[in-house]
């Protein structure tokens, strides 16, 4: 241990021996089964971590445990970490954890379970994480939180089979390309409760690589740094929200982000999504949206990208426009009975269930391939305020399926109290046509007019 640590730790001893609280001892290296409690212990063996738990079946439980680790660690190598647990099981309740090394890391299990409560961890190195679990171990976290500060780093990182359990935890990287929970090669990840924010540029909140699946429960995530995503997905992937918001509104930022060649499968559950939804070069998203989802994102597909949206019911909305950047790409667009897309753009399919909403905006939606439309669709004009014609949908080479389209499976509402209108139908185009409601005194003379010519008939007769 470097001499200034050294004098840093004895005078913290010093300090706390009045209060009758622990002070840091070297390494703590566990053979058998331990249960212990106001401990702290730190790396001062650079070839160990603070906590070593690698005695095959053993079980290391602790009570407000502190650990700080300073060293520095290399690719594969076990030091520069909080705890390092190998083949094992590690329980901690309380305390807290500190790296400040390169590529330092709180806790680390292989093929090991672990399960910490209440625990603050807080990494301060280049390519510091939080926790990592890989080689088929089980974490369990509940309480608490994760902190990286620096360049590279991830609050959660998941590999190898593995699977996590995080209750309201709340995660928070700073540094650049920042990972709060990071998941590759088949691990499993259930999330509920707790927060995820990330501030740094490129700063994703959660980061599936590979082939992975998770589920997120009542989690509020938000990036806010440029080019952070809240979802990013390389990889074949699924993931479920429920009742989760993410919010991904700086530059290039998006809440959901699917990479090259990646298959997405994004089901939400009465979520709030701000941020906008892209996929790219040849990549899929498949994203259902159900039971209040409210999404306020433009949906961009580029180089052969797929993009499926569905909205199945009542109180799902879709905010946004729709960008096919170029001719290879294709996004369809489901709407259910009183669920609701606003906005623009151009769509390969369109499907509009009876009692679908579609709400006006500033130019027309394209359908180029296909188009199936029920009877009482609704368009809401709740944005206009002017007379005049105005385009609704074309779908101009599309396949009609189901028959023709008429101006009789459409109903206006929402207009403003000073326009009445009607819709018309005509060269594959929905048109509006919205004039002025007359002045009450035009109505007046009208209706005098009618009361005279009325009398003039009478007194004919």
């Amino acid at each position: 241990m470097n001499t200034k640590l050294k004098s840093i730790l004895l005078l913290s001893a010093l300090s706390v021996s009045a209060l009758n609280v622990s002070v840091f001892a070297d390494n703590k290296v566990v053979t058998e089964d331990t249960t212990e409690s106001n401990q702290s212990y730190n790396d001062s063996d650079p070839t160990l971590p603070a906590l070593r738990v690698t005695t095959e079946g053993v079980t290391y439980n602790g009570t407000n445990i502190t650990l700080s680790a300073t060293n520095d660690s290399a690719s594969g190598a076990i030091y520069g970490r909080g705890a390092y647990v190998n083949n094992a099981s590690l329980s901690l309740t309380g305390g807290f954890i500190s790296t400040f090394g390169r590529i330092g890391t709180g806790v680390f299990l292989a093929a090991s379970s672990g399960a910490l409560n209440d625990v603050n961890i807080k990494t301060e190195g280049v390519n510091g994480n939080g926790v990592i679990a890989s080689a088929n171990s089980t974490l369990l976290l509940t309480g608490g939180s994760i902190s990286t500060s620096n360049t590279g780093g991830y609050g959660v990182n998941l590999s190898g089979t593995s699977s996590a359990t995080l209750n309201n935890v709340n995660i928070k990287t700073e540094g650049q390309t920042g990972r709060a929970v990071y998941v590759t090669d088949n691990a499993t990840l259930l999330l509920s409760g707790g927060t995820i924010n990330t501030t740094g540029p490129d700063g994703h909140g959660i980061y599936f690589e590979l082939r992975n699946s998770g589920t997120v429960d009542n989690v509020t995530i938000k990036t806010t740094g440029s080019n952070g995503n809240g979802v990013y997905i390389t990889g074949t992937s699924t993931l479920k929200l429920t009742d989760s918001d993410i919010t991904a509104t700086s530059s290039n930022a998006y809440a959901i982000s699917v990479a090259t060649s990646s298959t997405a499968t994004v089901s939400l559950n009465n979520n709030t999504i701000t941020g906008n939804i892209y996929a790219r070069n040849a990549g899929s998203l498949t994203l259902s949206g159900s039971n209040g989802t409210v999404l306020t994102s433009n949906v961009t597909g580029s180089n052969g990208a797929t993009i499926g949206i569905t909205l199945s019911d009542a109180n799902t909305e879709l905010h946004g426009n729709f960008l096919q950047i170029d001719a290879a790409t294709a996004i369809n667009l489901t709407v259910g009975a009183d669920a609701l897309f606003h906005g623009s753009g151009e769509l390969d399919s369109l499907t509009l269930a009876s009692g679908a909403i579609i709400g006006y905006a500033d130019d027309v939606l394209l359908v180029t391939d296909s188009i199936t439309i029920g009877d009482g669709i609704i368009i809401d004009f709740s944005s206009l305020t002017e007379t005049g014609n105005y385009q609704v949908l074309d779908w101009s080479g599309a396949t009609i399926t189901g028959g023709t389209i008429s101006e009789d499976q459409f109903t206006a509402t929402n207009l403003d109290e000073s326009l009445q209108g009607s819709f018309s139908v005509a060269g594959s185009q929905l048109t509006f046509n919205a004039t002025a409601v007359p002045e009450p005194s035009t109505w007046f003379l009208i209706g005098a007019g009618l009361g005279a010519l009325a009398l003039i008939r009478r007194r004919s007769s």
